[in-house]
């Protein structure tokens, strides 16, 4: 059977049976190019104010993300593939501008702190020791640990850290075993950090 003649769930089936994947999906992106793009630029022109770039590396990845939305598809939920691509493509671009919103307030906090600090002759940020604490956080044998941080400092709402309650669900943990795993990755880091000075 030709593929143009299958309808979006069995070609959503054959990519995720892995069953002619490729020419599936061709024709997914033929049919519902127009939702991704549609989407795109609604919630990328109404969120992300001068970062046209962005906006384009999310046209530009088109296929991918309605490979991913094909992978994520579930039939049982009774909504149409479109109805799913257009809430997939939606959340991407949400999720794209809380990112690209952290990383911007990110680099006006430690713009002004550093402002601040030379006009209080104080040393900046020492971007090596960050980068070293990061990769602290990145390394540590127990996974739990990145999860714990990025989930703290880099996920949580309006620029305010996620609280342990939220954190520990997932994880499946109390909230002062969350908080004794931060506790102890931080006086970890601190002795590390003491042996190099």
């Amino acid at each position: 059977m030709k593929i143009n003649l299958l309808s979006d769930i069995d070609l959503v089936y054959n990519i995720q049976d892995g069953l002619k994947s490729e020419e599936s999906l061709g024709e997914l992106v033929n049919r519902h190019s127009g939702i991704f793009i549609t989407m795109v630029n609604n919630y990328s022109m109404n969120h992300t104010s001068g970062t046209v770039p962005d906006r384009t590396d999310l046209l530009k990845d088109k296929g991918y993300y309605i490979y991913k939305a094909a992978l994520k598809y579930d039939e049982s939920k009774d909504t149409k593939f479109s109805t799913h691509l257009g809430n997939e493509t939606r959340w991407l671009c949400l999720n794209f501008y809380n990112k690209n919103k952290k990383c911007k307030e990110i680099n006006a906090d430690h713009q002004s702190l550093s402002n601040k600090q030379a006009l209080d002759t104080q040393p900046s940020i020492d971007l090596e020791v960050l980068s070293k604490i990061m990769s602290m956080i990145n390394k540590d044998p127990d996974n739990r640990v990145s999860k714990i941080f990025k989930m703290r400092y880099i996920e949580g709402s309006k620029n305010k850290v996620m609280p342990w309650h939220k954190i520990c669900k997932p994880l499946k943990l109390s909230i002062q075993g969350c908080i004794n795993i931060h506790n102890k990755t931080i006086l970890k880091i601190k002795k590390e950090l003491k042996k190099e000075l």
